[in-house]
């Protein structure tokens, strides 16, 4: 920052800091079990008392051919260490394509002492995704299987749909989906609320629990692009959603270069910050700052949000594709 420059909650452009200036992990690993890692995404972080941190870590290896989740440790948010100990893969989820990909989004919810619903995109045979979520202890042991969130308007030979963000506000829970419809290159994010998570994932979630509150058919400006990412977060009792969406290309963005937006609910209705996007990666960053040439480009999900000291943290990756992205984490000074 320049001298006179001052921070707000999501100010374009000055608003973060990269944590250490560098990748998330303290030793970056290359290599599981003699697998190339392509790249490591954020998959919800979890407090799990003062000074304790597990960072789930969906880990991609080759170019998107099998996806598997792991996780990092830390006591301060910014120095990370990871485990090699596999969580979870689709090799034992009946309903999933063996050795393909699963990925972990948004935070795990505790929703009973030392029980954590987490939410699952999961490959399917057919190379479609389908929502899912398991529970885990604090241990990160697997005390539920993944089981299938069935949504029956979303299912189809071209749709594409999972979780996104799920949260408990004033009594009620709220539960984020993306879809994607290939055959039209749609994408929609739907929310259903209910007082009883558990029993809507079981027992299937009809049409009318359904509301479509974004559609980038109907959107403008960076909600127009490939709308894959969403998180909860509250903030001064007030309930928001940061949006990651792709953009179209412009001077300062590459082509399909994720940027992140926010609405807030205000009383029944979701209404955008006019000021959106909020949080712009350009990929002229390194022209200022050449010892961030690494994190210039791309911001991806999916995005893992924690208040800490006045802070939001907010974890996902970073850099170009060339040769793969890198687990980040940034920070936004809350005044």
């Amino acid at each position: 920052m320049d001298d006179g420059e001052t921070l707000e909650f999501f100010n374009p452009f000055i608003n973060y800091e990269i944590v250490n200036n560098k990748p998330l992990l303290d030793s970056y690993p290359t290599y599981i079990d003699d697998n190339y890692i392509g790249y490591i995404q954020s998959g919800g972080i979890i407090k799990r008392k003062a000074n304790d941190y597990v960072l789930l870590l969906p880990v991609v290896f080759g170019a998107h051919k099998h996806r598997a989740i792991y996780y990092a440790t830390s006591t301060n948010l910014e120095s990370w260490t990871f485990h090699k100990r596999k969580i979870l893969d689709t090799n034992s989820i009946e309903f999933a394509k063996k050795d393909g990909n699963i990925f972990s989004t948004n935070n795990p919810f505790l929703f009973e002492e030392n029980k954590y619903l987490v939410l699952l995109g999961v490959e399917c045979p057919d190379g479609n995704y389908t929502a899912a979520y398991m529970i885990i202890d604090s241990d990160l042991n697997i005390i539920q299987k993944p089981t299938k969130i069935r949504i029956p308007q979303l299912e189809g030979n071209l749709n594409s749909y999972y979780p996104l963000s799920i949260i408990n506000h004033d009594g009620v829970y709220r539960f984020l989906i993306y879809d994607n419809n290939r055959n039209y290159n749609t994408h929609k994010i739907y929310e259903v609320t209910t007082l009883d998570i558990l029993k809507n994932f079981n027992e299937g979630i009809n049409n009318q629990s359904l509301q479509c509150i974004i559609d980038s058919e109907t959107s403008s400006g960076y909600l127009k692009g490939k709308m894959d990412d969403a998180s909860y977060i509250t903030y001064n009792s007030e309930l928001y959603i940061i949006i990651g969406s792709e953009e179209y290309p412009s001077e300062y963005l590459t082509s399909l270069n994720r940027e992140y937006g926010l609405i807030h609910l205000d009383k029944t209705k979701w209404a955008h910050d006019n000021r959106s996007p909020l949080i712009i990666n350009p990929m002229t960053l390194h022209h200022k700052f050449p010892e961030l040439e690494w994190a210039a480009d791309h911001l991806g999900g999916f995005i893992s949000p924690i208040f800490k000291d006045n802070y939001l943290y907010l974890f996902l990756t970073m850099g170009s594709d060339n040769p793969d992205y890198l687990l980040s984490g940034i920070k936004l000074k809350l005044e």
